[in-house]
């Protein structure tokens, strides 16, 4: 599932001989917001290479927090994580179990981090693009959109490096080795060293990587390892609802049944309580097509189910609206 963002304003990029022109345009560019940024925590836009005025991307907001998490600074210290807080560049964040986190960049990208996960944030300053240093877990992007040669998001791990020009894709660490499953746009992967460690120095622009770019487009998924071809395959499709139950008590369970689906080996289900799967507040893993929830207060949800293949990659989405009113033991 993609979400749809305002994009920042185009500037036209100007002919050689409006130098001057365009020295002003950078001058306004910079100098203008940089008078508002001296009384936040703003900072100034900045021309690209396409000479198109952009938005910092860091420092990143909180968007949202559900559960316990931690901020990171370069040293690797930490504070608890608030809504509203910032992240700025080196700085990094950390999910406990049953946690998620949602980041907005200064540009209008979003990530989310849901259990057990932990970034960094790092900035190519040779080209301003900001870099996701996963170094456990996953993290789900939300990229703006743009026409451009150029990466504008990439999201580093121990074994590679996903370049991005606007899409939504998911990324996921573990046992040395990286998955990647574009759900809309395109990434393009290369294999790299690993990213440097907590408090060490950022070096800027990445190394170069002999073996040539693989794009993983739309609706396909990759595991990247030390060793071996890049081939990305087709993702499952995403699994459909049958329908749902509960049961009395207490603490009421909230039971989703799938259909079963040919080539699945487990399965997901995620709630939120926004379309945009920003908020999320529970989700739960299961071998079989029957998941459950509990401790759920009634209200509309947004449910979004996925299932993994035989290579770990997690497939396609489907997403429904339901209406869950737990049910009681003085129920009728």
């Amino acid at each position: 599932m993609s979400e749809r963002f305002l994009s920042q304003p185009r500037f036209p990029v100007l002919p050689s001989r409006l130098g001057p022109h365009l020295l002003m345009g950078a001058i306004f560019c910079l100098m203008g917001p940089a008078v508002l940024a001296a009384t936040s925590t703003l900072r100034a836009p900045y021309l690209d290479r396409e000479q198109q005025c952009r938005a910092q991307p860091f420092p990143a907001v909180v968007l949202h927090l559900a559960g316990e998490a931690w901020k990171l600074d370069a040293t690797g210290k930490q504070i608890a994580l608030e809504e509203g807080m910032s992240l700025d560049e080196h700085e990094g964040l950390r999910t406990a179990a049953d946690a998620f986190v949602s980041l907005r960049l200064g540009d209008g990208s979003r990530i989310v981090l849901p259990s057990r996960s932990q970034v960094r944030l790092q900035l190519d300053e040779t080209q301003s693009v900001p870099q996701v240093l996963l170094e456990q877990g996953q993290v789900e992007s939300y990229v703006i959109k743009r026409f451009s040669d150029h990466d504008r998001f990439q999201i580093r791990t121990s074994v590679g490096v996903l370049g991005v020009r606007g899409t939504h894709f998911r990324t996921r660490s573990e046992e040395g080795q990286a998955l990647v499953e574009v759900l809309d746009g395109q990434v393009a992967v290369s294999r790299s060293e690993a990213p440097p460690a907590p408090g060490a120095k950022s070096r800027g622009k990445l190394s170069a990587v002999a073996e040539p770019r693989v794009r993983v487009n739309a609706r396909q998924g990759l595991k990247i390892q030390d060793q071996g071809e890049l081939e990305p395959v087709d993702l499952l499709p995403a699994p459909r609802l049958l329908g749902q139950d509960g049961q009395r008590g207490d603490q009421p369970v909230w039971q989703l049944f799938l259909q079963p689906l040919d080539g699945a080996r487990r399965y997901r289900a995620q709630v939120a309580t926004d379309a945009t799967f920003l908020d999320i507040k529970q989700e739960r893993f299961s071998s079989t097509p029957d998941i459950h929830f509990s401790g759920l207060q009634a209200a509309f949800y947004h449910v979004r189910l996925s299932a993994f293949d035989e290579q770990g990659l997690e497939g396609q989405t489907g997403v429904y609206d339901i209406y869950y009113w737990p049910r009681t033991v003085n129920a009728p």
